[in-house]
């Protein structure tokens, strides 16, 4: 049995399947403004996992066709083994939001390690896919066959970071520079929308002349309620005091009657373009999405007939 599984045909599925299964992983992996998964220890881990993935999903057809089921039982272990990944990501975000400087909070982490336990998966379908193909064509002609494995391996990596791939903030949203000033009594104001108290003389000073505030507006009543999300809101207030530092203070308000947020903040970096870059590429949380059925594109109060 092992040497029908180490045959020529088996080895090159099992080779080809890897290396797709692995690049796949490989494409999927980026460090982006969010500056997760760290480098490089947690690339490392990540590219590990995910060649495991590949492997396993490469190894299972040629498993089958040798009758060889104690392989294909691997399958289920791996599964498991990746919704270790998936406690392990958790975990270890979870202790990081104790030296953060403001908590990406629960929706997020869980959004994060779903993500990294999915990519996983398209390791995994990419390398199955491959070697299906390969199987599936009539006779053994090595370069056809890794080229219509390789082909059909791109194509399922292609598809399933398309259907992977959520929307973001600026997908739903306006996104603006605000002004920020102060009333007789103290109070912070972000263009019209009161937001803190602000009793030290000092505090309101800085505030004027180092602060920067940003006004988030949804399109349709649908954005309204996804940025209506607390874990959504505590997100992009996160990846921009851990972008650009946070000097002192942050507030965050929602408008009870447009539905438009706004936060300020006094950062370590001041960089109003990159800032209004960063709040449009946070992602919505799955926690925020809605049934197909419960969507509805009509605009929010106040935006009719424009």
């Amino acid at each position: 049995m092992a040497q029908e599984l180490l045959s020529p045909e088996h080895l090159t599925m099992i080779t080809t399947g890897f290396v797709v299964g692995t690049f796949a992983r490989i494409v999927t992996l980026k460090e982006d403004y969010r500056q997760y998964p760290s480098y490089p220890n947690g690339f490392v881990i990540h590219i590990v996992t995910g060649a495991v993935a590949a492997a396993i999903g490469a190894v299972a057809i040629p498993a089958l066709l040798t009758k060889n089921f104690v392989g294909v039982s691997f399958l289920a272990l791996a599964i498991q083994q990746f919704r270790d990944v998936r406690r392990m990501e958790k975990v270890s975000l979870q202790e990081l939001e104790k030296s953060e400087f403001s908590p990406r909070g629960t929706a997020y982490i869980d959004g994060i390690a779903k993500t990294f336990e999915a990519r996983n998966y398209v390791a995994l379908l990419s390398a199955f896919l491959c070697v299906l193909v390969m199987a599936l064509l009539p006779g053994y002609r090595p370069l056809s066959d890794v080229i219509g494995g390789v082909l059909a391996g791109l194509l399922a990596i292609w598809l399933l970071r398309r259907y992977t791939k959520g929307k973001k903030v600026g997908d739903i949203s306006d996104i603006k520079l605000a002004k920020i000033r102060f009333d007789e009594r103290g109070k912070l104001f972000v263009d019209d929308i009161a937001v803190q108290n602000v009793g030290l003389p000092a505090a309101r000073e800085r505030f004027e002349r180092e602060g920067v505030a940003v006004m988030i507006t949804p399109r349709y009543a649908d954005g309204g309620i996804v940025l209506a999300n607390y874990g959504q809101r505590q997100a992009i207030v996160h990846e921009a005091a851990r972008t650009f530092g946070l000097k002192r203070y942050h507030y965050m308000r929602r408008d009870f009657e447009t539905g438009r947020i706004c936060f300020a903040m006094i950062p370590i970096r001041r960089d109003e373009g990159a800032l209004l870059q960063l709040v449009a590429e946070v992602p919505l949380l799955e926690s925020t999405k809605k049934s197909a059925r419960m969507r509805s594109p009509e605009l929010l109060p106040g935006k009719k007939g424009e």
